[in-house]
Formats: C-alpha cells, sequence, structure tokens
C-alpha cells in the first residue's frame, strides 16, 4: 500500500495537475502538494519503550489556498495558506503498530514568501484511522492506540523553494501528536516527529507582494471576550469488578476575557466549569459521593491569525472534590470564528506529556474597548 502511494504522489499527480485548467479570476490561488516523510517515535513512557523503536515513513497529499489578498493581510500582516492534508504512515512494526491514514486541516502562515526561497510553519489537527489497538489478549503492548479513530494534532515548519512559477519544492520538519484524548484507556498517545520533502503545484501563478504593514489593528477594539459551552465523552474502561465499558459525558462551560498586546497576539485569563461523568463513573465504583464538577482557573496566550484563533493556558483547579488528577493542566485550543461573533473549535487537555481528553467547544465571541 505504501509503495502504491509512493507512485501515485511523485509520478502520476503531476501529470494530474499539469493537465488542470486555471482558477477562475478572482479566487484565491489553489495549490496541490505531496510530501513523502521518515521519522522515529518518542518514548516520553517507560511503559512504551520496548515498542517505540521503529521508523515511521508515509506519504502525504494535499489541498492549499493562497490568502494573499488584501482582505486576509490588512489587519495582520501576514501571508498564509489554508487547507487539508491526507496522509498516510507506516510505523514500521505491522503486528503491533500497523499504519495511520490522517485527515486534517490546517492554517500555515509563510515567512517572507515574496522571495524565491521562503519559509512556513503550519498548525493543524484531524482525525487519524488506526489499524492496530490496544487489545489486552492480541495486541497489550500498543499502549499508544486503544481506539481506531483518534486525534491528531501537528506542528511544522517548513523550507520552500519557487523552481518555477507552477512548482515549488521543500523540506521541513513535523511534529505529530496522535490520541484519543483519554476518551478510551489505556492511551499514553504517540509523538512522532518525521522528516520530509516534497512539492506544491499552483494551479495558476501567483504574484506575492509584500503586504503593507499599517496600524489599523490599533483603532480596533483591544479587549476580547468568548463564552463557550464544552462537550465531550470519554470511556470508564471495564475490568473485572465492571465488565463493561461506560461512556460518560463531560460538560461544562468557558468564560475568558482578554487584550490583543500585538498584531496576532493577545493574553487571557478566565475559567471553566465541568460537570466530569467520567469521574463520577470512577467514584462510584469506588464507592464514593463526592461531587463531580471541576472549576479551575486560566490564563494564556491567543494567536490570532485572521478567523483562526489557536489558544495555550495553562489551568489550575479551584474546585475539584474528587481530587483525581493532577492539579494543574495545559489545554491547547484551535477556533475558527464564523461571521462576527460564531466561534467553534476544540481543545485538548493534558497533564504535563499525556492527553486527558479532547472535546468540543461552541459560543460567542465578541471585542470591545
Amino acid at each position: 500500500m505504501a509503495l502504491r502511494l509512493h507512485i501515485i504522489a511523485f509520478v502520476f499527480l503531476p501529470l494530474i495537475l499539469s493537465s488542470q485548467p486555471d482558477s477562475p479570476v478572482g479566487r484565491d490561488p489553489f495549490l496541490l502538494g505531496a510530501r513523502l516523510h521518515r521519522g522515529f517515535i518518542i518514548p516520553h513512557s517507560r511503559d512504551i519503550i520496548n515498542v517505540s523503536n521503529s521508523k515511521p515513513f508515509g506519504v502525504e497529499i494535499s489541498a492549499q489556498w493562497l490568502l494573499h489578498r488584501e482582505k486576509y493581510t490588512r489587519n495582520s500582516g501576514v501571508i498564509a495558506k489554508r487547507g487539508f492534508v491526507l496522509s498516510y504512515i507506516n510505523f514500521d512494526n505491522p503486528e503491533v503498530l500497523g499504519q495511520s491514514v490522517t485527515f486534517a486541516g490546517f492554517v500555515e502562515p509563510m515567512i517572507r514568501p515574496w522571495g524565491r526561497f521562503y519559509g512556513s510553519v503550519q498548525m493543524g489537527l484531524g482525525i487519524s484511522y488506526l489499524s492496530k489497538v490496544y487489545d489486552a489478549e492480541t495486541n497489550p503492548t500498543n499502549l499508544f492506540f486503544s481506539f481506531p479513530l483518534s486525534f491528531l494534532a501537528m506542528t511544522n515548519a517548513y523550507l520552500h523553494y519557487k523552481a518555477s512559477p507552477h512548482w515549488e519544492i521543500s523540506a521541513g520538519f513535523n511534529y505529530n501528536h496522535i490520541s484519543n484524548g483519554g476518551m478510551k484507556l489505556p492511551n499514553k498517545g504517540m509523538n512522532f516527529p518525521t522528516w520530509n520533502a516534497g512539492f506544491n503545484y499552483y494551479i495558476k501563478p501567483a504574484s506575492i507582494t509584500r503586504p503593507p504593514k499599517n496600524d489599523d489593528w490599533k483603532a480596533q477594539p483591544r479587549h476580547y471576550a468568548y463564552l463557550l459551552a464544552i462537550g465531550t465523552l470519554k470511556t470508564a474502561t471495564a475490568n473485572d469488578a465492571f465488565p463493561e465499558n461506560k461512556m460518560r459525558w463531560q460538560l461544562g462551560g468557558q468564560a475568558i476575557i482578554g487584550r490583543r498586546i500585538g498584531r496576532m497576539s493577545g493574553l487571557s485569563v478566565g475559567t471553566e466549569w465541568v460537570h466530569d461523568g467520567f469521574a463520577q463513573e470512577m467514584q462510584r465504583r469506588e464507592g464514593l459521593e463526592k461531587s463531580a464538577w471541576k472549576g479551575s482557573m486560566l490564563a494564556g496566550h491567543d494567536l490570532l491569525v485572521n478567523r483562526i484563533r489557536f489558544t495555550i493556558h495553562i489551568g489550575a483547579y479551584v474546585f475539584n472534590p474528587s481530587g483525581d488528577i493532577d492539579p494543574v493542566y495545559q489545554r491547547y485550543g484551535i477556533f475558527y470564528r464564523f461571521g462576527k461573533n460564531l466561534l467553534v473549535g476544540s481543545t485538548l487537555k493534558a497533564h504535563r506529556h499525556v492527553a486527558d481528553v479532547f472535546d468540543v467547544r461552541v459560543g460567542w465571541v465578541g471585542l470591545f474597548e
């Protein structure tokens, strides 16, 4: 399967791309790309050292839109790409780790793209299908994955060279994390960096010029706030005393206020309160009846790229009677603003290097003086 994907990406795909018509006038320039990957697995826990010695390899294809028009760069002064990527990774251990197929969306701010050489930083989130997962009897050493559908978060850096108006070649480094967010245990999650090389093809050549820098953002409201509803599911795994898996809801809300301190940066603080059905189930199994509510205070940074918002917050519990997890955690989020006030996104909560849970968030965002 990997060999077939390599052939499609690097032999037939260029021929297909060359026959595509120019994109309609007025639309964002469209690119198609492909890359080969080779990497390694980080053994971030003693329990997975024995199955972390493989060298993952794979291939990806991508569809991208270049956001270089003034309406995108007016406030940020940054030219970016956004798009989707479909990737195949073979974890080089077919009996235990198998393969993954991932579909992800991304945003990619570009560094000096008006030159022949330029750089970019890509951030994205997606869904992975995993062919091999943990099974107590048939696959007990795969503590990375326990559910066939998991989430992928990625942060990547690239260097590009424009070989012609249509073609550019690139090389880069990816940092990938796959986890089910603690929805089913065991869930050590896999961190696997990869080196890559590939190409992009512009369906219609685009002329990129340096966007004018202005201070329009300073005249806009500097403060912002968002109120979000929170929802996710997490599974209490079966054991000898409780032979059935139990999926339990985690529901709650978050309130954040922040101040924009730069063209693309904001500092924010807030609070979130969640009714943790998973913690309630685990207490029930131990014969306890403590409150399942968890409340915490948050502080962190918001990266503002047009309608997209990346957030990193440190949280500390101020109310957690169950006392079942560490008192401090990290929360990583990606959001998209629809219209003026609708904010939709997802976050990953982690305690140090261990992912706890992914969730979905939706609500209101607004600006004020």
